[in-house]
């Protein structure tokens, strides 16, 4: 499946945006972005890197911790504090990835429906302190693409062809 997610940076380079349209409800789409046994399924592609695990407490102030396997093969991990929960159309959080030391940033997920289903657009903020966390995080059209094709047609990480 073709990744058609389009994606840009504000004006002022702190705001990366994507965005990309999913065939499924709003409720659907809300459920595998929070859902810690969905979350390891779709988030990841063989031979580049991969969600292992994932906690989740969806409520303002809950935390939230990822970790996985890099392209290296060695571990990573991104953890954060949800800031705005309101399924199915907003989630919002804190983000800090051990590749990019302590910088904090805020990942904030839009869902709004249409015709065939729900857009998707993700705004992952505060990047112009750390220009070269923009370049860094450019991997949203492609995560997008990752959920899409987990929602549409039930592909996985296991079931993607190796990067």
């Amino acid at each position: 499946m073709e990744v058609t997610a389009n994606s840009r940076i504000s004006a002022d380079n702190d705001v990366l945006i994507s965005e990309i349209e999913i065939q499924a409800p709003a409720e659907r789409v809300f459920q595998a972005l929070t859902d810690p046994r969905q979350v390891v399924l779709w988030w990841g592609q063989r031979g580049m890197y991969r969600c292992t695990e994932f906690s989740s407490d969806p409520r303002p102030g809950g935390k939230w911790h990822s970790s996985g396997e890099a392209m290296d093969g060695g571990p990573f991990t991104v953890f954060g504090e949800y800031l705005e929960v309101d399924p199915p159309r907003a989630l919002a959080y804190t983000w800090t990835a051990s590749w990019t030391g302590d910088a904090q940033t805020t990942v904030r997920w839009e869902l709004a429906p249409t015709a065939n289903g729900t857009l998707v657009r993700i705004r992952h903020s505060v990047l112009a302190a750390r220009p070269e966390l923009a370049q860094s995080y450019r991997g949203w059209p492609m995560i997008l693409g990752w959920i899409r094709a987990y929602l549409e047609t039930g592909a996985t990480v296991e079931s993607r062809k190796t990067a």
